[in-house]
């Protein structure tokens, strides 16, 4: 990319931190055995002046490049709070994600996102924080502290991509999230993989004894999600169900 315009877009960028132009398209999570919503993920996108959207990767790589990751995670982890208060979704579980190196000292760095979930009347049940890009965490003891906190605060915690890039899934499974998400690249194909299959398998029992839910996303395939009930899991989420969308769909046929 040239200095020119990486300067463009990196000015783009700051435009839509310092307007807060942030929008989010809701994922739904769905319970395969009862046949219904569970919950949704919350997935930021910047707007452009001219209104085409711009994805979360290009978002965050800016974020990194100029120093503002703070920043964005903040902002992002607030749209979403409020705006699945506005689209009426408090009955559901909403999955905010999060990036842990983004938040050096939980007790500063959270204490908005903890005042608009109050302020909104959030049951801190429904509000699961989603650590994003799990597999790259390595402060192992930073990230307890950050959970502690949401958890002293009675929110939940999930971890996503499980099962692509762990050095100890053992190590991250003491830490005790409410919920794991099994990565896409575990999932595909599941239903023509042995070594898939059984990896999930030993996974989804690991996470029973340990009390951890855990949420199948990726799927694309109704030969996938069967296979994956067999195993145990109960909550999925994927194109086979839904595509994100500005709008929740609170009813999906299946």
């Amino acid at each position: 990319m040239s200095y020119w315009l990486s300067r463009i877009l990196y000015e783009e960028y700051f435009e839509i931190l310092r307007d807060n132009r942030l929008t989010i398209h809701f994922h739904p999570i769905v319970n395969f055995a009862k046949k219904r919503v569970f919950g949704f993920e919350c997935l930021i996108r910047g707007v452009k002046k001219n209104g085409e959207l711009i994805y979360p990767n290009y978002l965050f790589k800016a974020a990194i490049a100029t120093e503002t990751l703070f920043y964005l995670d903040r902002s992002c982890r607030e749209i979403a709070i409020k705006t699945a208060a506005i689209k009426g979704l408090k009955d559901f579980k909403v999955f905010v994600n999060f990036v842990p190196t983004a938040i050096y000292d939980p007790n500063f760095c959270l204490q908005n996102t903890i005042k608009w979930a109050y302020k909104l009347e959030w049951d801190p049940q429904n509000l699961v924080f989603e650590v994003v890009e799990s597999e790259k965490v390595q402060d192992l003891n930073h990230l307890k502290n950050v959970l502690d906190f949401y958890r002293k605060n009675g929110f939940l915690v999930a971890f996503d991509d499980v099962g692509t890039g762990y050095s100890s899934l053992d190590a991250l499974i003491r830490l005790y999230p409410n919920f794991l998400k099994l990565s896409t690249e575990l999932i595909e194909g599941i239903d023509q993989n042995t070594l898939k299959h059984d990896l999930v398998g030993a996974i989804v029992e690991s996470a029973r004894k340990n009390g951890i839910e855990v949420i199948a996303e990726g799927i694309e395939k109704s030969e996938e999600a069967t296979t994956l009930f067999k195993l145990g899991v109960k909550f999925m989420q994927g194109y086979l169900f839904a595509k994100p969308n500005p709008e929740p769909i609170l009813e999906i046929n299946f």
